[in-house]
């Protein structure tokens, strides 16, 4: 156990407005009430992710090293459920090699052109 109060997802959800924000992100739950005029893209931005796990919109944004690093001014606690799957993975914490990389542009373009002209040698066969 890291010592980190354990927050359910109800907990969470009360917490959405400009004067009692927080976010999750990747498990971890954040307090980002006193950051909300810092924040660069504007608090409508993160308050449109208020009180709920933003793990998808943070990442999509692409925030900096040093962004991450900012969090953990934050940090108040775990969010249930999500830091025992957590733990359930034997500490593994998720990260870019989650995911699969996105095909390259040659392969981005070279499949729907592939498929254009199959489809085309199709239809001029079958006429």
């Amino acid at each position: 156990m890291s010592g980190l109060q354990l927050i359910s997802h109800g907990e969470m959800n009360i917490h959405n407005k400009q004067k009692d924000c927080w976010i999750a992100i990747e498990g971890k739950v954040y307090d980002i009430t006193s950051f909300l005029p810092e924040h660069p893209g504007g608090d409508e931005v993160v308050l449109e992710c208020a009180g709920t796990d933003a793990t998808l919109a943070f990442k999509d944004i692409g925030h900096s090293a040093s962004a991450e690093a900012l969090l953990a001014k934050y940090l108040i606690g775990e969010l249930d459920g999500v830091a025992q799957e957590e733990n359930k993975k034997k500490g593994k914490k998720p990260g870019p090699t989650d995911t699969p990389p996105a095909p390259s542009p040659v392969v981005q373009v070279f499949a729907p052109v592939a498929i254009m002209v199959l489809v085309g040698y199709l239809v001029y066969k079958l006429m």
